[in-house]
């Protein structure tokens, strides 16, 4: 069982840092989710960009929806540190301007992701770092 959660994990990390355009196969092809009736993951977001943590967030959810076509009990948790910590806080003090819409996508892409049950976690010591205010997240975010 340790070994085949090693192998998704790597193809899950795999998955993920891969850009979408580059992925060819078909949802249905997707071995690495065989003989699994379970699946657990911890999504490490380290994003430099409002948009580079848009498309990991849309990532995310294709991997939930593929995850679940497989009949899994499916957990996510997706941790938020460093710079992308400034696109998941309340109104647009910490961002700039020409990043106002995309800010505003990923709010939008945290609400369907915790609807879907996925946990969003911020990094303390980032907060702390980057002097953002607890009460500052987004009301999604569990600091």
């Amino acid at each position: 069982m340790l070994r085949n959660t090693t192998i998704l994990l790597t193809f899950l990390f795999g998955f993920f840092l891969l850009p979408q355009t580059g992925f060819s196969q078909q949802e249905n092809e997707i071995l690495a989710l065989d003989n699994l009736s379970e699946l657990k993951v911890y999504f490490d977001i380290k994003a430099d960009s409002a948009a580079k943590l848009e498309k990991r967030l849309s990532w995310i959810n294709d991997t939930y929806d593929q995850a679940s076509k497989k009949d899994l009990k499916v957990t996510f948790i997706i941790g938020i540190r460093s710079q992308a910590s400034f696109f998941v806080t309340k109104g647009d003090t910490y961002i700039d301007e020409e990043d106002i819409p995309i800010k505003e996508e990923i709010g939008k892409w945290l609400q369907h992701l915790v609807k879907r049950g996925i946990r969003i976690e911020q990094c303390g010591i980032s907060a702390e770092l980057f002097d953002i205010s607890p009460k500052d997240f987004l009301p999604e975010i569990a600091l």
